[in-house]
């Protein structure tokens, strides 16, 4: 009988291997053929010219002429920016940038659609790579490939996620390196040696080279180390690991962000204190009022999590962090005992949930005290994502222990599978605009009440609606109602098409149609600058599941 049991379970494991292999197929096919249907962001010129002004400093270092004289005839090309040039603004970590930038010039690309089709298609790649360490990470962790799986689709179905995998060229490929640091830092909780340490420092350089908070897993590595050894006798050895830590992911971090080579500890610091005091004190709609990004409500992080992340998530996730939470206080109660280890954590699991327990609260508790600088939304902290989407499967980890023992019963999974599904018809229904995703029952959070689309993706889809609509015509003028640089969304139409359009800006009188997305910098018509006149009319809009996400106007 218990042959058989162990047969029967080697058979369903070997299915869902297969049932994995299949999904993530399925995940790779859609964004390969989907990557080209994303808008651009205001901020992707920008990346794009700061991975150009690193690349050139790096060339200074080679012997590549032809290489050079390439990037100096990008370089020299006309340039507009929402933040000043990047050689100003040079602190920007460039893990991602440029290596794109050495790309486009190896293989000339020059049309600016391909170019920036070529960023969105690695952008997604990363964040595929990353799902499929998140889902190696959950099957270390609970042995389980049905909760593995899940979780995993529970990181790559956030709309919110998913949608600015394409396109986030900041917060999105700091999410997915940390992703896999977070991997390979639970291999060296599981064992020490050369190569988890190699690769630890190397994607923990990465994301800090990507971002400057990225230190924060080192530093927390360090920590949970030292705790692991704090009650045995202090030799001299127990302090290899951390020291060749350090040293490694010092020289990887060096190696990765250019901007440290002139001189590394200065400039570290510098970026720093760059990224810890900058801001820009601008106004933002906020449940239906003008906020100022210095001056954020306490409930501001924790709102738009809740009203953007999918139900079953939340709900999973108080289970996963109560539970964490109760096992930690449990411990410290009963560590003096003599069942105890001493420990915090009973065995690498606990230790694993424990660890990101302290770094997700440390982080919400430090961002919401503090009030620090956030702007549209949470994007800049997308990468607490991979702590909620932990919990969450955690959370359904420990029911299913409940329910098994109890009842016997799969119900669970069924019911989390049917919402899933629910989900992924929710991202087609929205499809290229999952990042715009509110919860379909929360009607009143409308553009008159949050920002929505304020990156500026669906100017690409006004465009091609609007040339199709003027096939006749050689020329159309448009107004922008809107701190929108629309003329960005425009590189992603086909040349001829580019050359179509007209962009006027606030010149109205000049204009054919107006756009408005209803993002403004400085408050609703602030000084009536984007006022729509009364000789135009509204002809068209577009809304998501019921939000409205822009307007057009004609002259009549």
């Amino acid at each position: 009988m218990l042959q058989e049991k162990n047969i029967m379970i080697i058979n369903q494991n070997i299915l869902l291997k297969i049932v994995s292999f299949f999904l993530f197929s399925i995940f790779l096919l859609v964004g390969l053929f989907s990557f080209k249907d994303y808008g651009i962001t205001i901020d992707e010129e920008f990346q794009r010219a700061s991975g150009f002004y690193w690349l050139d400093y790096v060339l200074n270092f080679t012997n590549f002429e032809s290489l050079k004289t390439s990037v100096n005839d990008i370089i020299s090309k006309p340039r507009h920016f929402t933040l000043p040039p990047p050689e100003k603004y040079n602190q920007w970590g460039v893990i991602f940038d440029l290596p794109m930038a050495l790309i486009e010039t190896i293989f000339r690309i020059e049309d600016q659609k391909d170019y920036y089709h070529l960023r969105h298609f690695f952008n997604f790649i990363l964040f595929f790579c990353s799902s499929i360490f998140f889902f190696k990470l959950l099957l270390d962790r609970f042995y389980n490939y049905r909760i593995s799986i899940l979780g995993t689709l529970f990181y790559v179905l956030s709309p919110r996620i998913y949608g600015s995998s394409f396109y986030n060229n900041k917060d999105l490929i700091f999410l997915s390196l940390l992703t896999i640091a977070l991997y390979f830092c639970f291999k060296l909780f599981e064992k020490i040696n050369f190569k988890n340490l190699l690769l630890f420092s190397f994607f923990a350089a990465a994301c800090t080279a990507s971002r400057v908070l990225g230190i924060f897993l080192l530093l927390s590595f360090i920590g949970f180390y030292f705790l692991s050894v704090s009650l045995d006798k202090v030799k001299i050895n127990k302090f290899f690991p951390v020291i060749n830590c350090c040293f490694l992911y010092s020289i990887f971090l060096i190696i990765l962000w250019p901007y440290l080579w002139s001189n590394p500890l200065v400039n570290f610091l510098s970026a720093f204190k760059f990224f810890s005091n900058h801001y820009l004190d601008i106004k933002m709609l906020y449940d239906g009022d003008y906020i100022k990004s210095t001056n954020l409500p306490y409930l501001y992080i924790l709102k738009w999590i809740l009203i953007t992340t999918p139900l079953l998530y939340i709900i999973l996730f108080v289970f996963g962090y109560l539970k964490t939470i109760s096992n930690f206080f449990n411990r410290v109660l009963n560590i003096e005992n003599n069942n105890s280890n001493g420990n915090f954590w009973e065995g690498k699991n606990e230790k694993k949930d424990l660890f990101i327990l302290f770094n997700l609260t440390v982080i919400l508790f430090y961002l919401i005290l503090f009030k620090t600088v956030l702007y549209n939304g949470w994007r800049h902290i997308y990468f607490l994502n991979i702590f909620i989407i932990y919990f969450s499967t955690l959370g359904l980890y420990n029911i299913d222990l409940y329910l098994n023992s109890k009842f016997k019963t799969n119900l669970h999974f069924f019911i989390t599978v049917i919402f899933l599904i629910s989900v992924v018809f929710k991202m087609f229904s929205y499809h290229p605009f999952q990042s715009l995703y509110f919860k379909n029952y929360l009607k009143n959070m409308t553009h008159e009440k949050f920002e929505i689309d304020y990156w500026g993706l669906s100017g690409k889809k006004f465009l091609k609606d609007l040339i199709e609509t003027n096939k006749d015509k050689d020329s159309i003028s448009i107004g922008v109602a809107s701190y929108l640089p629309l003329e960005r969304s425009a590189y992603l139409l086909e040349k001829e098409k580019r050359e179509i359009i007209n962009i006027v800006g606030q010149n109205y009188y000049e204009a054919d149609y107006i756009y408005t997305n209803f993002i403004y910098e400085e408050g609703k018509y602030k000084d009536f600058k984007y006022k729509i006149p009364e000789n135009f009319t509204l002809i068209n809009d577009f809304k998501i599941d019921g939000f409205k996400v822009y307007e057009v106007y004609k002259k009549n």
